[in-house]
């Protein structure tokens, strides 16, 4: 039974993918063209791209799954906050990774918007679509404390560049930075969410994060950047600690207040991204392969580390991952 109802829902899953994505396209690109024209600019192009592509993979995939829970698809205004999240998000990435504005900086136009003295495009656009979020979400105070802890993570990452740190700092880190960045997209949806939905959202951004460090492990080590995947000696161990995360994922969806068969969609949509993290430990496994640890990861180039999902035989291991672990 579980066979055909997982079918059902990837194919119809597939064909809205691609109506949904199409037409999330059209309206960010339309979006962002109104704001280079209202702020005299330009985005530069791997950010304009990086913005279209992150919404309209996020609206049909992570958005519309929560608030199918409430029966129904994101709206139009909770379409344009994702947009503005995704302007935020994306241009905080450009003046962090670039060393464009300090810590200070960083912490002023993030926390005093207002007050901020914006001189570039890039500052100008990043306040206005903050400010706007904020005036958009209802419940402002706890908005606020969750930005403060992604903030609070993405300060404490700086820790990874010093071999010194420990696994659990950097356990603490990657779990802060990725669940609480994903969490603050639950205050860009009109939905009363439960704890469970809430724990859901956090628990999904962490797997992204450690999921994001697993497919950038020839990026990072040679960054000399500390995360949990350039540690990994042994690839089942690593495969271990990401099936507890994924547990919790799942038993938080287990407890969600709706049908079973809303349940097992929305646990389907969950682990379609999740299991991606799992695709990058079976190439480990691979590399492994029957000796006691993994070589280091220094000796390795890049094409035995990079994870290809184009590769059919990545998809393959995707298929097969998200039906074993999406079932409830």
């Amino acid at each position: 039974m579980y066979l055909f109802r997982f079918i059902y829902i990837i194919c119809r899953f597939e064909v809205r993918l691609i109506f949904v994505r199409s037409k999330a396209a059209k309206q960010a690109i339309k979006y962002l063209h109104s704001i280079e024209k209202r702020f005299n600019g330009k985005f530069d192009e791997l950010t304009f791209k990086k913005i279209v592509n992150s919404h309209s993979l996020y609206l049909p995939i992570v958005n519309d799954a929560f608030t199918a829970l409430h029966g129904r698809y994101t709206t139009a205004i909770e379409q344009e906050r994702s947009i503005n999240y995704f302007i935020c998000s994306s241009l905080f990435d450009n003046f962090w990774d670039d060393k464009i504005l300090n810590i200070d900086q960083l912490y002023d136009i993030s926390f005093n918007p207002e007050q901020y003295p914006a001189n570039t495009f890039d500052e100008k656009v990043f306040i206005q679509s903050h400010l706007f979020l904020e005036n958009e979400v209802k419940e402002r105070t706890t908005y606020r404390t969750i930005s403060q802890r992604t903030f609070a993570a993405q300060k404490a990452s700086l820790q990874q560049f010093n071999e010194a740190i420990t696994d659990n700092q950097i356990a603490n880190i990657t779990f802060e930075k990725g669940g609480n960045a994903v969490l603050l997209c639950r205050y860009y949806l009109d939905i009363d969410a439960t704890v469970a939905e809430e724990n859901c959202w956090y628990y999904l951004g962490s797997i992204i994060q450690l999921s994001n460090d697993l497919f950038d492990i020839y990026k990072d080590t040679n960054d000399g950047i500390q995360t949990l995947a350039t540690r990994c000696k042994d690839a089942k161990v690593m495969e271990i600690f990401f099936l507890q995360r994924l547990n919790l994922l799942k038993e938080n969806i287990k407890s969600l207040q709706v049908s079973k068969s809303k349940k097992q969609s929305f646990s389907i949509a969950m682990s379609a991204t999740a299991v991606l993290g799992l695709v990058a430990i079976e190439q480990l496994k691979e590399i492994q392969s029957s000796a006691r640890q993994l070589p280091d990861f220094k000796t390795l180039d890049r094409k035995a580390l990079i994870v290809d999902m184009e590769k059919p035989k990545n998809i393959m291991r995707w298929i097969k991952l998200l039906y074993v672990h999406a079932k409830m």
